[in-house]
């Protein structure tokens, strides 16, 4: 909590300093054929229905192209690291887990006119989900794997997200986004370019 915290207050105070030079901030995001590159932090775990609780924070890194003035594509990848206890089949007590989660793949979204200084966007993306789930405990863990328990898995995933941008500089713009993947909330900054 403490660390975001402290992250939430460094974002506020960044832009506090940074704030817009005018209301024309957005005009030059009206055209296509230029990349957002967009680096983030996760607020919430993607396992808080396990009571889980993350372990540094959850970054996120995407790189989007704009092919028309509201349509972009892109390619995103993130990280996180979650753990908490809970009890495994086999087992009366319960024992800590942890669970690294590693996700990639490609993203597409349509994105509003300009608000002012804001802009909203929601859409799709798919990709690999990657997960290795550890049982930190080695008699929960041998009994859990003799009850069919397997602590790595990759499968194809597709979520959707939605996510607001709020322009700081012609380049240079603060975003948060609710979706899943490595975290379900994210905020961070924004480059054009």
């Amino acid at each position: 909590m403490k660390t975001i915290l402290s992250t939430l207050l460094t974002i506020a105070l960044f832009a506090g300093f940074i704030s817009p030079a005018d209301a024309q901030c957005w005009k030059a995001r009206q055209k296509a054929g230029y990349f957002d590159a967009n680096i983030g932090i996760g607020l919430l775990p993607t396992y808080a229905k396990d009571a889980g609780r993350p372990v540094g924070a959850p970054l996120s890194a995407s790189l989007n192209y704009r092919l028309q003035p509201n349509f972009s594509l892109g390619a995103f990848a993130g990280f996180s690291t979650t753990q908490g206890t809970r009890v495994f089949a086999g087992s009366e007590s319960s024992a800590p887990w942890q669970n690294r989660t590693t996700v990639a793949g490609l993203r597409f979204a349509a994105h509003s006119n300009p608000v002012g200084n804001w802009e909203f966007y929601g859409g799709m993306a798919a990709g690999l989900h990657r997960s290795r789930f550890d049982i930190l405990e080695p008699e929960a863990r041998e009994k859990a794997h003799r009850h069919g328990f397997d602590s790595r898995q990759s499968r194809f995933y597709a979520t959707g997200f939605l996510g607001t941008r709020y322009c700081l500089r012609k380049n240079l713009a603060l975003f948060s986004e609710i979706g899943m993947g490595d975290s379900l909330l994210k905020v961070g900054l924004s480059l054009r370019f």
